[in-house]
């Protein structure tokens, strides 16, 4: 699966100096926290929502709903080594309680829960990451169809380097993924990845950057279901501050992966492609902005080697005071899988209305509405979704 990311920053000093220095020194001075342990702070948080969803197994007929309660709490914790080494952590927890169908009740671990720890060696800056998160949500799985869950655990450790030369950035990103499903129904699914993502990048003024991303992937499965493979993807990408209130960033490029043949799924197909993505960023006054992106990217199949996955999103954002911020969103994707014996074709389509208002500098209360419509051949891998979500935060 590839993913390239919008480019940071796009305005920055170099990394290199004594400007970085000062930047690194400065982390951690301002940082808000809660508690202090010598040379660590530590931050925390705690939330509680309430979901009605009105499908929650994601059928196209004989829907069930149920009401979702979610209890979290998230630690932020930020430990300056030395002025120019620092170690974060990020952990957050919650518990999933299904009012009417507890067998679904599960322990959350966030997809934001992550250890980073920045460190020099000369003039090149050295990240060492390691994300990981416990998830049950089936919808953020595009091409799952009847199913209340999908139970997994992810890691992904590496290590990134970046060397910037003022007016050229090099760096070369390594990460070791890992994906465990816990449920039996898709345990075929587990896997282990290694991925090498070199990129340069060449600051054309202070609000244009471009260059060359590459990323090569090797991805095994633990079953002799999916079939293994190898990825490799190249292009150019530019990011452009074309005024205060417009930016755009585009990526594009070759995509191409061999797969292994002889597992399960009988598909044998393998990629050599394009992939592509473009985004805007406008501000169209000082209460509103927008924001929009497209593209075409290949991820990895349910029952296929692959799916390709062509999207379009919407989003737009209104402050309607200094505390309460109201926003919208529109969705749509085509996800078009590759030759296996079983395999969809399908579209999905999504509108949501979210609102937020801060009480006060610690309380904060939002509401979220989704409407999800999917459209699939075989028809029965269709289905339609409400979910409204209330939800409070507090900042202590």
């Amino acid at each position: 699966m590839i993913n390239h990311a919008a480019a940071q920053g796009i305005e920055r000093e170099s990394l290199s100096g004594e400007s970085v220095a000062q930047q690194l020194q400065q982390q951690g001075i301002n940082q808000p926290y809660n508690l202090r342990l010598g040379p660590v702070t530590l931050r925390a948080e705690a939330d509680l929502t309430a979901d009605f969803n009105d499908n929650i197994g994601l059928t196209k007929d004989g829907r069930t709903a149920d009401i979702i309660l979610t209890p979290g709490a998230v630690l932020n914790a930020h430990w300056k080594v030395s002025d120019l080494n620092h170690l974060d952590l990020v952990l957050g927890l919650g518990y999933e309680a299904y009012l009417f169908h507890s067998q679904y009740n599960s322990l959350l671990l966030s997809p934001d829960s992550e250890a980073q720890f920045n460190f020099f060696v000369g003039d090149v800056i050295l990240t060492l990451h390691d994300s990981f998160s416990y998830q049950q949500d089936p919808t953020a799985i595009a091409q799952l169809s009847n199913q209340t869950r999908l139970s997994r655990w992810q890691n992904d450790a590496g290590l990134r380097a970046t060397w910037d030369l003022d007016d050229i950035i090099l760096s070369l990103d390594y990460d070791h993924a890992n994906l465990w499903v816990t449920q039996s129904t898709y345990d075929y699914l587990s896997n282990q990845s290694d991925t090498f993502a070199p990129k340069v990048t060449v600051k054309v003024d202070s609000s244009i950057n471009t260059g060359v991303e590459t990323s090569v992937s090797d991805v095994r499965y633990e079953q002799n279901f999916e079939n293994d493979y190898v990825s490799l993807s190249v292009g150019p990408f530019v990011t452009a501050k074309i005024s205060d209130n417009l930016s755009v960033d585009a990526h594009a490029g070759g995509y191409f992966s061999d797969y292994s043949t002889g597992g399960g799924n009988g598909d044998s197909q393998n990629v050599s492609s394009f992939y592509g993505n473009a985004g805007v960023t406008h501000r169209i006054n000082d209460f509103i902005s927008e924001s929009a992106t497209v593209g075409r990217e290949f991820i990895p199949g349910l029952t296929s080697n692959f799916t390709q996955r062509v999207y379009a999103n919407y989003t737009a954002t209104w402050q309607a005071t200094p505390d309460i911020n109201v926003g919208g969103n529109l969705l749509w994707e085509n996800l078009d899988d590759s030759d296996a014996v079983d395999r969809e074709d399908s579209n999905r389509y999504g509108a949501g209305l979210s609102a937020s208002d801060n009480l006060n500098q610690h309380l904060t209360l939002s509401f979220n509405y989704q409407y999800l419509i999917k459209d699939a051949s075989p028809s029965y891998l269709g289905y339609q979704q409400n979910s409204a979500t209330f939800g409070a935060r507090y900042q202590f």
